[in-house]
């Protein structure tokens, strides 16, 4: 079954949330993909509707939520689309357009718009599996439980030239709740790492250690220091991410509550 491009939206008085069904690639996530327009059978263009789209800031990769700063003050009792339009997924394919249908509405309290999502086309799902395994998605997480969620990671998914000893090689997974003990092994959380060169190199495994916090629901990896014939975990004065490696955790489907 085709995935939608728009898994569901909210649009307040100062900002849109946009959570999407899909991987959509980030570099593709700009002002221009996002046209606010009338209803009407011949429809006003809203100029630059939005403030300047900061990918990084404003767009969570792991539950894959954009956030969207309005610049413009609508008409009140007007319906409005928000067309999304020309985003790439994970295998450089334009996704199909869809749009949000809202009105705007003056009230008291600053909440005053009601929503909803409309496809406009059907979509062709395009699976690239190589980058990602059917047991290894974060899509597959929020599909699969989706009162249960990553609500955040340290250090931010996405980021650059972390320094060789960051946070003494520990990595912080925060859920909306604590998941399950019998979850906390590498089968369900995956490091791995791969040398960043010109020709093409395979991911390789990373012996690291899963634990979770006594009453947060956190979950913490720790990776191996680099050196060492016995490697330490989450000690200081180590080094635990090589230079010019590019490092990932996968997820499982699988963990839940």
């Amino acid at each position: 079954m085709p995935l939608n491009l728009i898994d569901y939206a909210s649009v307040g008085v100062d900002k849109v949330k946009i959570k999407f069904g899909r991987t959509v690639k980030i570099s593709s996530i700009t002002n221009s993909k996002f046209v606010v327009q009338t209803s009407a059978a011949t429809p006003t263009l809203v100029s630059n509707p939005f403030k300047a789209i900061n990918s990084l800031a404003d767009y969570n990769t792991i539950s894959r939520t954009l956030t969207l700063y309005w610049d413009k003050v609508l008409v009140s009792s007007q319906e409005y689309y928000i067309r999304v339009i020309g985003l790439l997924d994970s295998a450089n394919e334009v996704v199909p357009e869809e749009y949000i249908k809202f009105t705007k509405q003056d009230a008291a309290t600053p909440s005053g718009f009601s929503t909803s999502v409309v496809p406009v086309i059907e979509e062709i799902l395009v699976e690239d599996n190589s980058i990602l395994t059917e047991a290894y998605s974060s899509y597959q997480i929020i599909a699969k439980n989706p009162e249960f969620y990553i609500d955040s990671v340290e250090p931010k998914n996405g980021s650059f030239y972390i320094a060789n000893d960051n946070n003494d090689g520990r990595v912080t997974i925060t859920f909306n709740a604590r998941p399950a003990s019998n979850f906390l092994s590498t089968k369900y959380f995956k490091a791995q790492r791969k040398k960043i060169q010109k020709s093409p190199s395979r991911w390789e495994n990373v012996e690291t250690v899963t634990q979770m916090h006594s009453w947060k629901p956190e979950i913490y990896i720790d990776f191996p220091s680099l050196i060492d014939a016995t490697p330490s975990y989450y000690t200081g004065n180590k080094d635990y991410f090589e230079k010019g490696y590019k490092y990932r955790i996968t997820v499982s489907k699988d963990i839940g509550i």
